[in-house]
């Protein structure tokens, strides 16, 4: 079942969560599990968990998975914490502000999805700009000036030696409105999540492109669930792996489980789907990849220094008093790579893939 509802709609329909942990015997009652996105809506770059759903694989883990969209981190962390979504996807620096802010949130980082920036800067394949260091004293347009791009682009600013306040943005939209503003020349360069950029692409725009190499999206749960349903997060995280690992291999068949569960193409079919299964081969690039030195799920404590690092004045983030293990729970990752990703692999060669 997917759905794409508002905090209010889903917290009157939510069920219980009381459920027994799967083995082999029982695969005929599938454990229910609710994962909950901090997205307005679904888009098809979400593939790297509703893709495994359309290919049967979260039958083979014993899951019979939910997925809901609700805008905004604060409402997706307070579902957690009620106990109506069992878990959630949101950006690391969004979550570790909330934690920060509230140092008791009942909820722990139990799976880093990416090991790259998900919020990326492009300027026009002919552009003079080759570099975040060459953007001084230029204009960048974001989607709006409240955006996370503006402050992780400050952080590229520093981290390549230049002021982050040379750099003027400008809100100028997305999609269309932000290829004219570049063809315009209104702005310099553009900075907006890598999925959205993808779009750009869509439209003929040929792209050079800059993103901070860190962390930037994780699945987070609730510490009452990991006590008392340790098996269904572990499940749930190897769905995961499975659905990414799914959609990489085969992004125009996780387009086509998108229109299965969420709606039908728009305009011409064809098309739709290249720009779809371009959306998701785009995003799902900066996942875990084949030999990248880490398992399904990982983030090391190097990471998370590296990360903080380079978040550092512009997130309001400091090493000595953000600490990894206060925010990331690795207990689960053993487990959660037992699961068979050659599952993944085969479903993907049998599915259609143009």
């Amino acid at each position: 079942m997917t759905v794409n509802t508002t905090r209010r709609m889903f917290l009157q329909a939510a069920a219980g969560l009381g459920l027994a942990p799967w083995s082999p015997a029982s695969a005929q009652s599938l454990s229910k599990i609710k994962y909950v996105h901090s997205s307005p809506v679904a888009r098809p770059y979400h593939a790297y968990s509703f893709s495994g759903k359309g290919a049967g694989l979260y039958d083979k883990i014993g899951l019979d998975p939910e997925f809901l969209f609700i805008s905004g981190s604060a409402a997706t962390l307070q579902l957690l914490i009620s106990g109506d979504a069992h878990i959630g996807n949101i950006g690391i620096l969004e979550f570790i502000s909330s934690k920060k802010k509230q140092p008791t949130l009942p909820l722990s980082v139990v799976y880093c999805h990416d090991y790259h920036g998900s919020y990326v800067t492009v300027v026009p394949e002919d552009s003079p700009i080759k570099s975040v260091a060459d953007l001084k004293g230029k204009t960048v347009g974001v989607l709006s000036l409240a955006a996370g791009t503006v402050p992780t682009l400050k952080a590229q600013a520093r981290e390549a030696g230049i002021d982050p306040g040379s750099i003027e943005f400008v809100a100028v939209g997305a999609d269309a409105a932000a290829m004219v503003a570049l063809k315009s020349k209104r702005v310099d360069a553009y900075a907006h999540f890598i999925g959205a950029i993808a779009g750009l692409e869509n439209l003929g725009m040929k792209l050079r492109s800059f993103a901070p190499d860190v962390c930037s999206g994780v699945f987070v749960t609730s510490n009452a669930l990991l006590t008392n349903n340790r098996d269904l997060v572990v499940r749930g995280l190897q769905g995961i792996a499975l659905s990414t690992r799914f959609a990489q291999l085969n992004p125009a068949a996780a387009a086509r489980n998108y229109y299965k569960m969420f709606q039908p193409p728009n305009g011409d079919a064809a098309t739709a789907l290249r720009n779809d299964a371009h959306a998701i081969e785009k995003t799902l690039s900066i996942f875990k990849q084949p030999n990248d030195g880490h398992r399904w799920g990982e983030m090391t404590e190097a990471d998370w220094n590296k990360l903080i690092a380079f978040a550092g004045p512009e997130f309001g983030l400091k090493p000595d008093d953000t600490k990894f293990a206060d925010f990331f729970n690795g207990s689960l990752i053993a487990d959660v790579n037992k699961v068979d990703i050659g599952l993944a692999e085969a479903a993907a060669k049998a599915a259609p893939a143009q």
